[in-house]
């Protein structure tokens, strides 16, 4: 085995809480600036087995290979150090045994990561040998650890060798930290340019924690027989190749189209609308409903209550692809079509919500399935037209 994108996943649920979902792209995005830093990152896996998996290659330990980093990722509200018995608590340790338990007989060289918002305590003496991967040469973090799992204690020893604890920046501090280090990767860039770009990488980070990171970003490999709903997940150095250029060469546009607008980098979804003449007050609607099914989608994630199999999204989805579609043949005439067919598949959903939305995922809130059917343009599944000049 080469790749532990190809286990399956002991606990693929994804059921986060939105805060500590926004928290960990931005986590996630700080292997992601490595990358850019031309560190040896070679890859990210957002949302499989745990919930980032960071690869490097020539690391000390894999004489040329790769070095697999399987981190699982822990929020809380207070600002009080960790102590062991907090690590415990929350539960970062039992994920990660369950990883043990996958990878263990898979060949690989890695490291199993808990990854803490805020700081060790100091002064907790296992809390620390934890950290460090000394918690079986402590033989009180070795007992607690051991029952905490209710393992064998030979095996919990194999497994602490593994184990390293990583503390990060606090939420309100980390995009701070982030957008920083990108302005020290580009310089010459303004800081509303630094701005813009890193909105894109965690445009494109949220993207793969959700399995949806379309074809043009998806991370192309050597190895095509992995399923294509992993390497959704995966971003890679083609995944940012045009972040990396437009960071050497300012005056490189990105291929999502970076607009000279306040507004920032224009999206597909934008760029399609444009293209089919939309007028700005479109564009801003789109934008807007767009973001409102978004936002409905990740605090039903939160809440447990989004269906785990996908099928359920995907049904909803080629409905909407084809009353879209069905929109756009009606107003393939008009010279300035955006403006028609957006006008025109809201009023179709508006009367025949319940027909498309069946579980329902969005309420049968036409305003939100509109917003989904503007996400999926986004994933350039359809277009808005092309203007074209009226016959004389």
């Amino acid at each position: 085995m080469a790749d532990p994108i190809e286990t399956v996943a002991p606990d693929d649920s994804g059921s986060v809480t939105l805060r500590r979902y926004e928290y960990q792209v931005h986590v996630a995005a700080q292997a992601i600036l490595e990358m850019l830093a031309d560190e040896p990152v070679c890859h990210v896996t957002c949302e499989h087995i745990e919930d980032v998996i960071v690869a490097r290659s020539g690391d000390g330990q894999t004489a040329g290979g790769t070095f697999w980093d399987f981190q699982q990722i822990k929020t809380r509200d207070t600002t009080t150090p960790w102590t062991l018995t907090d690590v415990l608590a929350k539960g970062p340790l039992k994920s990660l045994w369950r990883t043990y338990g996958a990878m263990k007989d898979q060949g690989l060289v890695y490291r199993l990561t808990a990854g803490l918002e805020g700081y060790l305590d100091p002064a907790d003496s296992l809390a620390t040998a934890l950290a460090r991967g000394a918690g079986a040469d402590n033989e009180r973090c070795l007992r607690r650890v051991t029952g905490h799992l209710n393992a064998d204690a030979k095996e919990i020893s194999a497994f602490l060798g593994l184990v390293r604890i990583r503390e990060l920046p606090r939420r309100e501090d980390i995009e701070l930290r982030n957008t920083a280090f990108l302005h020290e990767l580009g310089p010459s860039l303004t800081g509303a340019e630094v701005t813009g770009l890193y909105t894109e990488l965690v445009r494109r980070t949220r993207e793969a924690m959700q399995g949806r990171l379309g074809p043009r970003w998806a991370e192309q490999l050597a190895v095509q027989d992995l399923p294509a709903k992993l390497l959704r997940k995966r971003i890679g150095p083609s995944t940012v190749a045009d972040l990396r250029q437009r960071l050497l060469r300012p005056d490189h546009v990105l291929l999502t189209d970076v607009s000279q607008r306040l507004t920032g980098i224009e999206t597909a979804l934008v760029r399609k609308l444009r293209h089919g003449a939309a007028t700005d007050d479109v564009i801003e609607e789109a934008q807007m409903v767009r973001a409102h099914a978004d936002m409905h989608r990740m605090k039903q994630q939160s809440l447990g209550t989004w269906p785990v199999d996908p099928a359920i999204e995907a049904d909803l989805d080629e409905r909407l692809l084809l009353v879209a579609r069905r929109t756009i043949r009606g107003h393939a005439a008009n010279p300035r079509p955006a403006n028609a067919i957006f006008d025109g598949l809201q009023t179709t959903l508006e009367s025949s919500a319940a027909t498309h939305d069946r579980w329902p995922l969005y309420a049968r809130d036409s305003v939100l399935l509109m917003g989904r059917a503007c996400a999926i343009s986004d994933e350039c599944r359809f277009d808005w037209g092309t203007a074209h000049e009226s016959p004389a």
